[in-house]
């Protein structure tokens, strides 16, 4: 039991699948647009299944979810003010760019040709907004 316990404290992993869904080894989160300017988000807490040896383990894993996703969190709070920050920066000039050049000087591309980069450096997010943008666009 003290194995599963302490594994669960272990470094995670975020994904982000494009273009509305990220998960983590905690959680299993959907965005969903309404509106130009409103999206629903799903935020789902994940965990282990199985015999009740590990009730004590889901119970830690909530609370430790609850800690940081919960609506007084440390984390689900700052990235809702964060996205909030970035649509009313977008709305009061839309025909600024939205920097995300975190990184540009390190990225390499590997031998299949994807670009690689630092996990602190905004790759994902260019290449996300680049397929966003052609998504969108009439051409």
């Amino acid at each position: 039991m003290r194995k599963l316990v302490r594994a669960m404290h272990g470094t995670g992993f975020n994904l982000n699948l494009f273009p509305n869904v990220s998960m983590s080894a905690a959680f299993f989160r959907v965005l969903r647009p309404i509106s130009v300017d409103e999206a629903l988000i799903e935020h789902i807490a994940i965990g282990p299944d199985g015999p009740p040896e590990l009730d004590v383990v889901n119970r830690e894993r909530l609370r430790i979810h609850e800690h940081f996703q919960g609506p007084f969190g440390f984390g689900t709070p700052d990235d809702a003010e964060g996205w909030g920050r970035v649509q009313r920066g977008a709305q009061a000039a839309p025909d600024m760019p939205i920097l995300v050049n975190r990184g540009l000087g390190r990225e390499k591309d590997d031998e299949h040709g994807w670009p690689t980069a630092h996990v602190t450096d905004e790759t994902g997010m260019r290449a996300a907004y680049r397929m966003w943008k052609q998504m969108m666009s009439d051409d």
